[in-house]
């Protein structure tokens, strides 16, 4: 596995935790949680290279861990939802001859996305 290269943050798609509250009122959603690291295992190849390729264990779970806080004015309800955000990678596979074979990406567990509204 050679040419990781890092793809920016990005958000997940699973819920951690939520609240919701009537205004006037902060909303506090604190959140500590364990989320396991991914990839994509289209193509065959064992765990340990990709972790060696990625410079992280794939197959680990990570503890993230963050807090916010949402002002909801006065007549509105709020909600707050939490989602784990991940530093992307990308990296190519070649065989033991070198042959090009596709490339892999992988997720890295590092902290918490908010999205909080009112309405």
């Amino acid at each position: 596995m050679t040419n990781r290269l890092y793809l920016g943050e990005v958000c997940g798609t699973t819920v951690l935790s939520k609240t919701s509250g009537q205004g006037k009122t902060t909303l506090v959603l604190t959140v500590e949680k364990g989320v396991s690291a991914s990839w994509d295992k289209s193509l065959s190849i064992d765990a340990k290279y990709v972790n060696a390729g990625m410079g992280f264990n794939v197959t680990k779970s990570y503890t993230v861990k963050n807090e916010t806080r949402f002002e909801v004015p006065a007549g509105k309800r709020g909600y707050v939802e939490a989602y784990p955000l991940y530093n992307r990678y990308s990296a190519r596979v070649s065989d033991a001859l070198g042959i090009f074979m596709g490339n892999i990406t992988a997720l890295k567990p590092v902290g918490v996305c908010f999205n909080q509204w009112a309405k």
